[in-house]
């Protein structure tokens, strides 16, 4: 099982590659899953596993970040009140032979993916989704988009965005005796992300311990990338399995102009090719006994505050530094052992967790009351939140081929 995993992750990591030269693009990430809805048997909501029908869901995003200025209590400062959202290379991948919910009939494919979508600072300011396929039809290449940059209001700079969406099905996927393959394929990548502008924060920028230059980001995240996939694959009785799979590129993060400015840096620990993927997540049912698994890695990074010596920073690590009246809450989470089902008789298999979150506080004190929050910047990268397959008892067979093709007819 470990071994198969890692032969087939160098295989994509590969294929990363000849994707990003074709896009010419500088590589930023995504992350992946949808949320498993447990059953109290352990089992995840799905399609009817006596029908022989199957599911293989995941969705995630690159990025998300949250802007709020402003003060519930008097403060010596006047403080403007504000509140910005954006979420960064969204996507979803969906295969189900009972059919896509929400989708024309006789489609049970859908990869699709956004660059961005924005709301606050007064307005909603949504960028429509760029990239979607479907199948059935089945289209012969993929979908593709390409942004250069896009200017956001509040919250910055995302540059160099691209990406591609791939939806199969046919019999060769779907039916025993078929060699299996990939059903979905979701490909995001974007450069340099700069989050904030001092400009923007107006009397916040004056409370902030280090003076960064007017047009300058609070937080700069650099480039990264996630490839999501699901499909099936051959078992030695002839029915089929299912997976879902995820690698993607945790990108370097500087807070207040990073260590060097006296600041806040985090990056990759260890030798970096700026390219390979270094986050990697796969799950698979085969209907059989033991057969629901969950593989992962998560890569060790180093933080960087100030001057201070390297702290090396694992899943798990939680915790909260102090820059003079600025606090830097740092959470690196693994995988969740609740939110892992992996069910007994290896028809499900589902996972949640994972991922980097900072949330920087601006905070005042007040005589009395105490020190005031007046900002806050909250930032989440390259999360594999969900990822979810439901195969039938004994794996897909062609009963579930047979189901299709009533359907159409």
């Amino acid at each position: 099982m470990t071994l198969e995993a890692t032969d087939r992750r160098r295989v994509r990591r590969g294929a990363v590659k000849v994707v990003v030269g074709v896009a010419g693009a500088a590589l930023a990430c995504s992350a992946a899953g949808l949320q498993a809805q447990a059953a109290e048997s352990g089992r995840a909501a799905g399609p009817d596993q006596r029908s022989g029908e199957f599911r293989i869901a995941a969705d995630g995003y690159y990025a998300t970040a949250q802007v709020k200025t402003g003060a519930q209590a008097p403060i010596p400062v006047q403080v403007p009140e504000l509140d910005a959202h954006v979420t960064v290379g969204q996507i979803e991948s969906e295969a189900n032979s009972a059919g896509v919910e929400g989708e024309d009939e006789n489609v049970f494919s859908r990869a699709f993916g956004t660059i961005a979508s924005v709301g606050g600072a007064g307005a909603e300011f949504d960028v429509p989704y760029l990239v979607e396929q479907v199948a059935l039809p089945e289209e012969a290449e993929a979908a593709t988009y390409g942004l250069h940059g896009l200017e956001v209001p509040i919250l910055g700079n995302l540059d160099a965005i691209s990406g591609e969406a791939k939806a199969n099905w046919n019999d060769d996927l779907v039916t025993e005796g078929g060699a299996g393959g990939v059903l979905t394929s979701l490909y995001s990548g974007v450069g340099e992300v700069d989050l904030i502008d001092v400009a923007d924060l107006g009397a916040v920028a004056e409370l902030l311990p280090i003076e960064l230059p007017v047009g300058g980001p609070v937080v700069t995240v650099g480039a990264g990338q996630l490839l999501q996939e699901t499909g099936t694959f051959p078992k030695e009785d002839g029915s089929l399995g299912a997976y879902a799979e995820v690698s993607g590129r945790f990108a370097d993060l500087s807070i207040l102009g990073g260590a060097a400015n006296g600041g806040i840096s985090l990056g990759f620990a260890g030798s970096d090719d700026g390219e390979t993927p270094n986050a990697w997540g796969r799950i698979e049912a085969t209907g059989e006994p033991g057969g629901a698994t969950f593989d992962y890695e998560l890569p060790a990074l180093e933080l960087h505050v100030g001057d201070d010596d390297v702290i090396h920073v694992e899943p798990g690590f939680d915790e909260t530094f102090d820059l003079g009246g600025l606090s830097v809450n740092l959470n690196f989470a693994d995988y969740r052992d609740e939110d892992t089902v992996l069910a007994e008789d290896g028809t499900t298999a589902s996972a949640s967790g994972g991922g980097l979150s900072v949330r920087v506080t601006v905070s005042v004190p007040v005589p009395v009351v105490g020190d005031v929050e007046v900002a806050s910047a909250e930032v989440g990268l390259l999360s594999f939140p969900e990822l979810s397959v439901e195969v039938p008892q004994g794996g897909i067979t062609g009963d579930a081929a047979e189901a299709d093709a009533a359907r159409s007819l």
